[in-house]
């Protein structure tokens, strides 16, 4: 993915932090800011995003922690906190919640663009799947879904060079990288990644739109 297309969500309750760093990612990513969970959530379940800032002391009943455990729970993107805490306790939850960085404040704009191309580098891996004597290899963001007819799945890449291969969602489903690979019905799988939004049982992804069964 090229840089100036990775999209960056910053949240800081504090303006002219927030400013100061969309300035600062401007040079290179485009970048939105929240100012609490609550926004940063809704855009998080409205828009997609490659990497989310978080300050952890956000104002409000949730902080930036809460917020790195709905990353973790629902969108499986990589987050960095920036934080004026150091103390062994909170250094010990953000360590649990594995964010790809932590940096202090005040944030040094050398250091805040190099751990996120770092942070954004480690994302897009290559994985390679084994079928008999076939190896296949895939960009984990190009996959957008996966479709089973009888003993063949296509593979839809968002790049257009679609695969079909003989297997199962089961043996894809071991072999994906998970964070990259939901089962929403007994025939598809996505990636959460692309998902432009939920409604009720209906999944919108790209141009397409899939329901979502309660039983797999």
């Amino acid at each position: 993915m090229l840089e100036h297309n990775s999209r960056i969500l910053i949240v800081e309750d504090e303006v002219l932090i927030a400013f100061s760093l969309k300035k600062m990612l401007d040079t290179v990513f485009l970048s939105e800011i929240a100012h609490d969970y609550e926004e940063a959530k809704l855009l998080l379940s409205h828009k997609s995003f490659d990497l989310v800032l978080i300050d952890i002391s956000l104002s409000g009943d949730k902080t930036g922690l809460d917020l790195a455990n709905f990353i973790n729970t629902n969108i499986s993107i990589p987050f960095i906190f920036t934080t004026a805490l150091t103390d062994k306790a909170t250094l010990e939850k953000i360590t649990n919640l594995r964010p790809s960085a932590y940096l202090s404040k005040p944030v040094d704009s050398v250091n805040l663009i190099t751990a996120i191309k770092l942070a954004l580098a480690n994302e897009d891996a290559i994985f390679k799947i084994e079928i008999g004597k076939q190896i296949y290899y895939f960009q984990a963001k190009d996959f957008l879904f996966a479709e089973a007819d009888h003993v063949y799945v296509e593979i839809h890449l968002k790049s257009g060079k679609n695969q079909i291969l003989r297997t199962t969602m089961t043996y894809l489903q071991e072999v994906f990288p998970s964070k990259y690979f939901k089962r929403i019905n007994r025939s598809v799988a996505i990636n959460p990644y692309h998902i432009s939004k939920i409604v009720n049982d209906k999944l919108y992804l790209e141009d397409k739109v899939f329901k979502i069964s309660k039983k797999i």
